[in-house]
This record gives structure tokens, sequence and C-alpha cells, in this order.
């Protein structure tokens, strides 16, 4: 019975170090393997409790084309029952650089602290940053942003395309629905280029809605009607100043109407010397001319002046009859 026993140890001796062999060549990442077979560990001589398996599954190395650093990096992630880290593939690896053949793009993604938590309705605006490891040219980066929830349900979606070519740093607006309920949501980035090359960024924020939210909705309300009446003084302030000059022109156009008919009137009317006549007998006179004094001629000269003045008012309401007995024909 014995002998059988030591029969079947030794045939499955072999059998036990080829399920070990290799795990170790696969955990150097030397071959860019995806998955790595799963490990179970040795357990002690005579242990009769049940084993756990480790299954590391890995992505390919990232960026594809080795960078400038000359290092390439990818996740792991133990997919087995086992909760330690052996046989843990490099998650990092040494490349050699060759020059860059195209251009090779990676996104960066930021919400600062008061974006963090919004209300919805609210504008969420993140800082982006797009920088260029490979080829160095100028080229159209299309933008995709999208807000889903914690079940991947899309909640908004914006696009936009922006000019690129080392690197470019702006920022993204997008609104969220006032019907989007409180909880945490996740906002991405992604950028498209040079034949379907694609680069992905997110970050979490969380919306609202409590005492906060509501005074921005009224604040806003009232923002909007401050506003409005503002800009109504405005609009009848200038209404009513644009009035006021017309009709301060109307009067002087009036008034220029009225002198020029007056001038008309006064062109009409005859000379003074045929309104006020003088008698004959002064006209037949032929008075010589007397040498006269200083204060003689002084005197002369103050009658003169009394009597231009008295012909002047003379002649003035003579002009006013005349306009007034024009009116009243017409």
């Amino acid at each position: 019975m014995k002998k059988r026993i030591l029969f079947l140890i030794f045939l499955l001796i072999p059998f036990i170090s080829a399920g070990t062999y290799g795990a170790g060549a696969y955990s150097t990442g030397d071959y860019n393997i995806g998955e790595v077979p799963p490990i179970t560990p040795s357990g002690g001589s005579g242990s009769t409790g049940p084993t756990c398996t480790y299954d590391w599954q890995c992505t390919n190395w990232f960026p594809e084309e080795c960078p400038r650093p000359k290092i390439q990096e990818r996740l792991c992630v133990n997919k087995g029952t086992c909760t330690g880290t052996v046989g843990m593939p490099n998650q990092t690896r040494t490349c050699i650089y060759k020059g860059a053949t195209e251009p090779l793009f990676d996104i960066f993604l930021t919400i600062s602290k008061q974006y963090q938590k919004i209300c919805s309705g609210q504008k969420i605006k993140a800082n982006i940053e797009l920088e260029n490891y490979g080829k160095i040219e100028l080229l159209d980066a299309f933008m995709t942003y999208w807000i889903v929830d914690s079940n991947n349900t899309l909640i908004a979606e914006v696009k936009d395309t922006r000019a690129v070519e080392d690197q470019i740093k702006f920022n993204a607006e997008i609104k969220i629905p006032e019907q989007t309920t409180p909880g945490t949501y996740r906002l991405y980035a992604q950028i498209n280029y040079a034949e379907n090359k694609t680069a992905l960024a997110g970050e979490s924020f969380e919306i609202t809605q409590g005492t906060y939210c509501k005074l921005y909705s009224i604040a806003i309300k009232y923002v909007i009607i401050i506003i409005l009446s503002i800009a109504i003084l405005i609009i009848t302030t200038i209404l009513l100043t644009i009035l006021i000059k017309k009709k301060k022109r109307s009067r002087k156009a009036k008034k220029r109407k009225e002198t020029i008919e007056k001038e008309k009137d006064i062109r009409k009317i005859p000379k003074k010397e045929k309104i006020i006549e003088k008698p004959k007998a002064i006209q037949e006179r032929k008075i010589t001319p007397i040498k006269e004094h200083k204060h003689v001629k002084s005197k002369h000269a103050k009658v003169s002046k009394i009597t231009n003045k008295l012909k002047k008012q003379m002649y003035n309401k003579l002009l006013e009859d005349t306009v007034k007995l024009r009116k009243k024909k017409e």
C-alpha cells in the first residue's frame, strides 16, 4: 500500500511544478502580455484549509509609443480570491525613446473647490490642459464633455473644437439641467485627433439641494428683475431726452419762421421818407448855412439825438400797427 502512495506522489510532482512555473517570468512584463495566469499559493505541509488564487489582469502599456521620459506604465488588478500582493506584475518599465513620429496628446482635467459642490441649474467650470508629448504640429482637437451619474447615465453633453500645437490651457463650462437630482456626478473631457486617436480625463463633483440653492435661485430672479428695471429706466431716459431735444428744436424753428415773416412784412412797408413827410414850407425854404459856435453845435447834437430816438419809437409803433392790421385782414 505504501509503495502505491509513493508512486502516485512521484507522478503528481511534475504536474504541480508545471502549474507554478513561469509566474515570475510573466510578472516582469517583458512580453507585453495583457493578462497574467492565476497563481495558486503553495500551502504548507499538512494544510487542510481552502486555498485562494491570485488573478492579476493588466492593461496594455501606455503611452503606446515610448515617451521622452523613457517610462511606460500600466495598471494591474487582482481579480482572484487572495488579498495579498504575491506575484503582482511590474506596473512600470523603461523603454527606448525612438523620437516622435506623430502627435501624442494627453489631457488633464481639474475642478476648482467652488465648483465641487454646485446646485442644479448652475454652470460647472473645469480647467482643462492638453499637452503634446509627440511630434509637434498644428491640428484640430475635437473636444467632447460629458456629465454622468453614478450609473453612467448621461446628464449633459457639449462639444467644441480647439486648435492646438504643443500645449493649451482653457476652461470649459457645462450647464447642469435644473431637474437634476442631488448626488455625486462625474465630469469627463475627451479629445479626438489625428485619425481617431483619443485621450480621456475626468473628475467627480457633487450636486446639492438646500437653503443655499434656494437662496441662489431667489437671488438670480431678483437680479434679473433689477437688471430689467435698470434697462427700462435707461431706455425711458433716453427717449425723454430725445423728445425734449425735438421740442426745443421745433420751438427754435417756429421763432425763426416768425422772425423771417416779420422781416418780409418790414420790407413791404414804405421808407421813412414816405411815411413822415416834411411840410411844404420847410421844403420850399432855402436855408443858408450859418457858422455856429461850438456850444451851439453841441446843443444841436443833443436835440438831434432826442429827435432820432423819437423817430425810432414812432417808426417801431408804426411797424407794429401795420403788422397787426395785416394779420387782422388775413
